[in-house]
């Protein structure tokens, strides 16, 4: 497992109103969050989704020390952006580990990005499941897609159509 990423809280509900979850396990990658984005998973079964995979060791979770949350804290009152603790927990992680940011957050993406981590979003997460590793159909790809765009429409539109279309059976 060469790829190691960091995940926001938006991906795993993201994944999981989509029945994609354990696909996205199945993926040759380490997968890393933290204390703070487990915390936000409020509903049972979203957490017990997730719960499932710390107890199959498929996602590592990082535990921050009582000096680590005031650090994370007092980051999050410099931030100009508005993100949230949760938020900085993983943009954190992610630039101390020199780790890879999985996020749909734009406010989020953005300062990441402008701080040196590389970050990537749900779309790439589908590409890997579609095309890099074949763990689900093209066809099927395109319909979670499609099922997903309708849930979250915040998606970018355009980059989603073209999956969709080159995906889909004709």
């Amino acid at each position: 497992m060469d790829i190691i990423v960091v995940n926001d809280t938006n991906i795993f509900i993201d994944l999981m109103s989509v029945d994609l979850l354990d696909d996205f396990f199945r993926l040759p990658i380490e997968i890393h969050t933290t204390d703070f984005v487990l915390n936000e998973l409020t509903d049972e079964s979203q957490h017990n989704a997730i719960q499932k995979h710390i107890s199959l060791k498929h996602l590592t979770i990082k535990r921050h020390s009582g000096a680590e949350v005031a650090a994370i804290v007092s980051f999050q009152e410099t931030c100009r952006n508005n993100v949230s603790i949760a938020d900085c927990s993983v943009w954190l992680y992610a630039k101390y580990n020199g780790y890879t940011l999985l996020t749909g957050d734009a406010k989020l993406r953005s300062s990441a990005q402008k701080s040196g981590v590389n970050v990537c979003g749900i779309l790439r997460i589908f590409d890997m499941l579609v095309e890099d590793f074949k763990i689900i159909s093209p066809d099927a790809g395109a319909k979670r897609l499609e099922l997903l765009y309708k849930i979250n429409n915040r998606l970018p539109s355009r980059e989603i159509e073209c999956r969709i279309r080159k995906w889909s059976l004709p």
